[in-house]
């Protein structure tokens, strides 16, 4: 499955890049100034990387799948994101990405572990080549038992949409 994932993210970048839109799916790419949609119970709006980035920071080292060496991202933590956002009470987000794939986290996820929302990798903006705006990704290195499939799987890049 990491292959096949890893062929659509390049896929949908290439789409991306030539035709300014993913055109496999139904979910708005996230535009070239870095906003997110938010969709609550069908009412939907924008949030920029820059309202997310004004969150505190942190570094995670680690990779968003297993096909990438290990690198130290920057963004914010999971918890606060949803606080922020307002989705406090949601039991879980279904975190959408512009090349088609989902994953739904469920609130367990981020009330026990420091899962990172990256915005950054180094200093620079994740951009749709290094897989953004924005992605998730799970503490691996410090708590092994996420080394499984069900987690893995959660690790959205390319996100664009997030739901409750």
């Amino acid at each position: 499955m990491p292959i096949a994932r890893m062929f659509a993210a390049l896929f949908g970048a290439a789409l991306l890049a030539l035709a300014g839109m993913a055109q496999a799916t139904s979910v708005a790419p996230a535009d070239a100034a870095g906003h997110i949609l938010l969709t609550q119970g069908g009412a939907t709006r924008d949030l920029a990387i820059e309202e997310i980035e004004r969150l505190p920071m942190v570094e995670i080292e680690g990779r968003a799948s297993p096909d990438e060496p290990m690198t130290v991202f920057q963004g914010v933590l999971l918890s606060d994101l949803v606080r922020m956002i307002g989705a406090d009470e949601a039991s879980g987000l279904i975190v959408r990405a512009s090349d088609g794939y989902s994953a739904d986290i469920p609130r367990e996820d981020w009330e026990r572990w420091p899962i990172v929302v990256a915005t950054r990798v180094g200093q620079e903006r994740l951009t749709v080549r290094r897989r953004g705006p924005a992605r998730i990704i799970y503490p691996i290195v410090r708590y092994p038992e996420l080394d499984a499939r069900a987690y893995i799987d959660r690790s959205v890049w390319l996100i664009a949409e997030i739901e409750w």
